[in-house]
């Protein structure tokens, strides 16, 4: 097994999309990436998610979702629509 085979399965276990399999770490290298990944899950789940009105805003960039008051504005607060 590959390191790239290693961490796809690893990634996988950590995502919930396969079973622990109980092996250790493939190589140093792998160990590293493994309690990277692991810093940085657990950072994700305690960190706050978007606002409702950003997503709506990134939905409705990507044509996905309606469109929410003030979208057409950019960051710097200038217009980037219409006429």
């Amino acid at each position: 097994m590959t390191c790239a085979d290693h961490r796809a399965a690893i990634s996988a276990q950590l995502d919930g999309e396969a079973p622990a399999d109980g092996r250790g770490a493939h190589c140093a290298d792998c160990a590293e990436w493994l309690a990277a990944a692991r810093r940085l899950q657990a950072l994700t789940r305690a960190a706050e998610g978007p606002s409702p009105e950003w997503t709506g805003r990134l939905l409705g960039s990507l044509g996905l979702g309606p469109a929410v008051a003030g979208e057409a504005e950019g960051t710097d607060g200038t217009s980037h629509g219409g006429s």
